[in-house]
């Protein structure tokens, strides 16, 4: 470690009292948020409604631009075309 690193560990005091308190209420709230979300995921999975269900497929869509689909399509056009072409 360098000098100023170990100056400023030796110079922390710790956590006050009232920043414990906040960073343990904001962990509290994330598991709070996560529950609610897994409980809403099961929800809709027990119900059978697996379509709303976030799955894998959902996810690789959302993270995906116009361009990527544009850029998918021609790909998937380019294999698939040869198939319909008239044979003399």
């Amino acid at each position: 470690m360098t000098d100023s690193a170990n100056s400023a560990k030796k110079d922390w005091k710790g956590y006050t009292i009232d920043e414990l308190a906040y960073h343990r209420a904001v962990a509290l709230i994330r598991i709070d948020v996560e529950k609610e979300r897994i409980s809403r995921e099961y929800s809709r999975v027990s119900q059978g409604n697996i379509l709303l269900s976030k799955s894998l497929f959902t996810r690789v869509v959302s993270v995906m631009s116009y361009a990527d689909f544009i850029v998918l399509g021609v790909k998937m056009w380019r294999r698939v075309a040869p198939l319909f072409k008239k044979k003399k």
